[in-house]
């Protein structure tokens, strides 16, 4: 299922990555808090809208040790970032009512972002300076759990592919979230990291 969902969102997912800033701007901390105030932006829009969606809590059970919007949330207060004032420059596009499939796919992108994190976390921890709790928890994401969280995803997914789960609905999701994704970063004025799902 994992390997499907790679696949088919492939070229979705190079583009929102180029959306993003690069390493190097990410190791000033004015950009660093910029950035992290546009991923609680699209977060916010997002998050609630997936784990609220019928079935998707009974696929991934463990969803309230999954959620990154207080991780975000964490970094910006850490920092001096009143969270409240977030929506500066416009809203992050919300998700529309979704399929549990659809949800699902949109997880993935979300869950898919702590790989990404746990390799930009070695490029920027010591630039910044910044403790894991006070200002890098987002991209520090599960620690060195990361990986098993990740295959314990996986396993959930390919659970309920194989119990009948439509994985067209759920490259449809992905393919909304990225889409939303590379839209809301585009319109950040951003440039570019690339980082791959295994």
């Amino acid at each position: 299922m994992l390997t499907n969902l790679k696949i088919a969102t492939a070229r979705l997912h190079a583009r929102a990555e180029s959306a993003m800033p690069t390493l190097d701007e990410l190791t000033s901390l004015d950009r660093y808090v910029r950035c992290l105030s546009d991923l609680h932006g699209f977060y916010a829009a997002w998050e609630p809208a997936v784990w609220a969606t019928p079935g998707v809590s009974a696929v991934v059970p463990d969803g309230d040790a999954r959620r990154k919007t207080p991780l975000l949330a964490r970094d910006l207060r850490a920092l001096g970032q009143p969270v409240d004032c977030l929506g500066r420059d416009g809203e992050a596009p919300t998700a529309l009512r979704m399929s549990c499939g659809e949800a699902l796919g949109a997880l993935y992108v979300l869950e898919g972002a702590t790989l990404g994190g746990r390799v930009i976390m070695r490029h920027i921890a010591e630039p910044l300076g910044l403790p894991v709790d006070a200002g890098l928890s987002f991209f520090h994401g599960y620690g060195e759990r990361t990986g098993p969280m990740w295959s314990a995803f996986g396993c959930s997914l390919q659970r309920w592919a194989d119990a009948g789960g439509s994985q067209e609905a759920a490259v449809a999701g992905a393919t909304s979230c990225f889409t939303a994704f590379e839209s809301w970063l585009h319109s950040r004025n951003y440039t570019a990291i690339v980082v791959e799902y295994p």
